[in-house]
């Protein structure tokens, strides 16, 4: 069994201001949804989503960076301390980011009126901001399959240290709350008024966030050099594209189908091996759909545990499956897994096996994490102890 070693891990978010900041408030239940300050001025004042309490203080720090810059070079910083990773000796480090809205600030500025930004916009210049003031040396990667961002990043991180481009890769996603991105959404109308309720028989939509996640992957043999310990193993990908429709997934799963079991066989094990499955589970009703069919049809027999995040910090575009992964970590190393937020009655159509209600303890093995974006972008993740 091949995989690369996971060494550190960051997370920016609503409900915590760092990765065990964030866990804490996962198991304790914590949400971050509330009235959105940053529009209040817009005719979309009256939105909720999970917004960054300190966001201002968090972005502003480097006047040259825009938000999301800002925000995924402070997560990285989090995750290259948590890796205890200088650059001080000779190692080839890269860089993979996934994005939805990318470096927004210039464009968001034109839209309020308001004065001209410095800033560059655009998907890229957050990689390039973050490669250059890091000073890193390896690949450069922008990844901007909308929703499914985070994982494909880690994915092609995960390829660059098996076929030797790098030592060492900072991999993740950003992304901040964006009026561009709630328009879109609330033309769609995919939002939900105050609360994501993912797999519940009411559930009306998703909810907004913002934030960053960031893993530091290394290869085995760079981390013994090194002679430290690994939190975790990333063991193996999936991706798929169905095309089933610019917006909805395909109800069948089959592309969801697929990403799942691709990766499973890249891991070297089975279906069996997995005992919890981190949901996209964003509350919109095609998508939980798909994915209890999706689910079910890759375990039909051994039913492991299934959650989503989002409930708790609502759904972060680019940033949602790097938040996860960094979440997934979490859960392997303490045995214990997140319940789904606001789930108060389970569509009766769905037979997954929910967490509901409350955190549970489980001895995990190896867990899957899934990311699904619009266009039928599926992505899947495998991370073991």
């Amino acid at each position: 069994m091949t995989g690369v070693a996971i060494s550190g891990a960051g997370i920016i978010s609503s409900i915590g201001d760092n990765c065990n900041e964030t866990w804490q408030s996962l198991l304790a239940g914590k949400n971050g949804a509330g009235k959105v300050k940053k529009f209040s001025n817009t005719p979309l004042k009256e939105i909720y989503a999970c917004e960054i309490e300190n966001v201002d203080v968090l972005v502003n720090e480097d006047k040259e960076m825009g938000s999301a810059t800002n925000l995924f070079y402070k997560t990285a910083k989090q995750a290259l301390s948590d890796a205890s990773l200088g650059f001080r000796e000779p190692m080839k480090v890269g860089l993979s980011i996934g994005t939805t809205m990318g470096e927004i600030d210039s464009l968001e500025s034109e839209l309020f009126n308001k004065e001209e930004s410095n800033v560059i916009g655009g998907p890229n210049v957050i990689a390039d901001k973050v490669y250059h003031k890091l000073r890193l040396n390896g690949p450069k990667w922008t990844i901007t399959n909308a929703c499914a961002a985070g994982n494909i990043a880690i994915s092609r991180a995960m390829e660059d240290i098996l076929r030797g481009n790098a030592d060492v890769m900072i991999a993740g996603g950003v992304d901040i709350l964006s009026w561009v991105a709630f328009s879109g959404f609330n033309s769609l109308r995919a939002l939900s008024p105050k609360l994501c309720t993912p797999f519940d028989r009411n559930r009306k939509g998703l909810l907004l966030g913002e934030g960053a996640g960031v893993l530091i992957l290394e290869s085995l043999e760079h981390l013994k050099k090194r002679k430290k310990g690994k939190r975790a193993v990333l063991y193996g990908y999936g991706l798929s594209s169905d095309g089933h429709h610019i917006t909805q997934p395909d109800l069948k799963g089959d592309g969801a189908v697929k990403a799942m079991k691709d990766a499973i066989k890249m891991g070297n094990i089975t279906e069996n091996d997995i005992e919890y499955v981190n949901a996209h589970g964003t509350g919109t009703l095609a998508n939980d759909q798909m994915e209890n069919i999706s689910i079910n049809r890759v375990f039909n027999s051994s039913h492991p545990y299934v959650s989503s995040i989002k409930g708790h910090l609502g759904h972060t575009l680019g940033a949602a499956s790097a938040i996860e992964a960094a979440v997934c970590v979490k859960i392997l190393e303490n045995g214990v897994i997140p319940h789904t937020q606001n789930l108060k009655e389970i569509d009766p159509k769905f037979s997954i096996n929910l967490v509901k209600d409350n955190p549970i303890s489980s001895d995990i093995k190896y867990v899957l994490s899934n990311s699904y974006a619009f266009g039928g972008v599926n992505s899947s993740i495998l991370i073991g102890r």
